[in-house]
């Protein structure tokens, strides 16, 4: 294979990682933002607010494992 294109390939991997582990940061705050709502919203007897955040809080780790799922399909395609 040419260099440049090894180069480019490495470049790509490099860029998609880094979108992968920020996907992750972003995925991972929302849940502990949603889950401390929920908390709150329950405190404050606000049963639909409640029902709400939990529910993001589930969508949002249903994605996480999404993307961690991707991650790990990447890794394989690069070996």
């Amino acid at each position: 294979m040419d260099k440049t294109i090894e180069e480019f390939a490495a470049s790509e991997a490099a860029k998609t990682q880094d979108a992968i582990k920020d996907l992750e940061r972003i995925e991972e705050e929302v849940v502990a933002e949603a889950e401390a709502s929920v908390d709150d919203y329950d405190e404050m007897a606000q049963e639909g607010a409640a029902a709400a955040a939990a529910d993001t809080a589930f969508e949002f780790d249903q994605a996480e494992i999404q993307t961690e799922m991707l991650e790990g399909e990447l890794e394989e395609d690069a070996k």
